[in-house]
This record gives C-alpha cells, sequence and structure tokens, in this order.
C-alpha cells in the first residue's frame, strides 16, 4: 500500500499554491474542478502530494477551513533552521514553534502556519 495524497480545504488555492509552490519548493501536479469545486494538486519529487479543496461559492467554505482535529502536515528536510528562516523571511508567516531540539526522537523541528492556519512541520533527523 502507498499513501497517495492527503486533501485539505483552503479558502484561497490561488495564495495556498503561492505558499506551498513558492515558499515550500513543492511542485504543481495537476488541478480539476467537479461541481464548482476546485482540485490542486502539489507534491514532493518522491511522488507524495497534497491535493488542496476549494469552493468560493460556498458560503460554508470557511467551516471548511476550521483547523480543529487537524494538527500539521510535516516535511523532512536537511536544515530546520535554513528552511524556516528562508520560509518565514519569504512569507511573513506566523510562527508555531521557533527551531528546537528534541532529544528524546533524535530530530529537531520547527512549526509555520500556512495561510488557513493549517501548521507546517519542518523536521531534519539529527545524527
Amino acid at each position: 500500500m502507498h499513501l497517495a495524497h492527503t486533501a485539505v480545504w483552503v479558502s484561497d488555492i490561488d495564495r495556498t499554491a503561492a505558499f506551498y509552490e513558492g515558499a515550500l519548493d513543492l511542485a504543481f501536479h495537476r488541478e480539476f474542478e467537479i461541481d464548482g469545486v476546485r482540485n490542486y494538486f502539489v507534491g514532493s519529487e518522491d511522488g507524495a502530494e497534497i491535493q488542496f479543496k476549494c469552493d468560493s461559492d460556498s458560503r460554508d467554505s470557511e467551516d471548511r477551513t476550521d483547523t480543529r482535529g487537524f494538527d500539521h502536515l510535516a516535511f523532512s528536510v536537511d536544515d530546520v533552521d535554513a528552511t524556516f528562516e528562508r520560509v518565514v523571511e519569504a512569507t511573513d508567516c506566523p510562527v508555531a514553534m521557533e527551531p528546537t531540539t528534541i532529544e528524546q526522537i533524535g530530530s529537531r523541528v520547527a512549526f509555520v502556519e500556512d495561510p488557513d492556519g493549517y501548521e507546517v512541520e519542518f523536521e531534519e533527523t539529527l545524527s
């Protein structure tokens, strides 16, 4: 079994794409629209994808981007500090956690928020 993608509701796909493609260097893969819902896929080189969904005409679109119950998206990076600094500088996104070493798991992590308030983790495995 292989995880294909995760789908996340967003309020503005163009703003979301600018964050994930521009600051996080994910690549656009494809997009389509069904019943007024725009579906936009970005991914990494290993084939993992995130599907962003937006129904800009729906009155409940803000309810769909409610982050309660959703914890975070995690990305493995080579250098947490450099990635964190680059993303925060490029996007001025809210910082949820400055770079921190977690000895128990042998990792260095940092968290920022995307345009809809979803937390994004950068994780570097320490050797």
